[in-house]
């Protein structure tokens, strides 16, 4: 069961801060977000965790990264970061890796 409360909250929290605004603007998906943040060693946001804190293996690229929180609603996220104006069909010329 996904922890809307806590999504939301990240959510807000990203609306709230300026720069975290402008890249969500960016971004099309929450993982894409999270990635653009790795560079700025952000793990976390108004207190919730970005990551779960285990390792995992992409089966297609082979690459290996953190697991994103698994109590966040991938659903809210993705409408979130969708309201921009990119989505995985129509991504980012910002974002070139994703």
């Amino acid at each position: 069961m996904y922890n809307t409360e806590l999504t939301n909250r990240l959510i807000n929290r990203i609306k709230e801060v300026e720069k975290f605004n402008d890249m969500a603007e960016l971004s099309e998906t929450f993982q894409v977000f999270c990635d653009e943040l790795t560079d700025w060693e952000v793990n976390h946001i108004g207190g919730v965790d970005l990551y779960s804190g285990r390792r995992v293996t992409d089966p297609e690229t082979g690459r290996s990264d953190w697991e994103l929180n698994q109590e966040l609603c991938p659903v809210l996220l993705d409408e979130f970061f969708s309201s921009f104006g990119y989505t995985k069909e129509n991504p980012s010329p910002f974002y070139s890796f994703a």
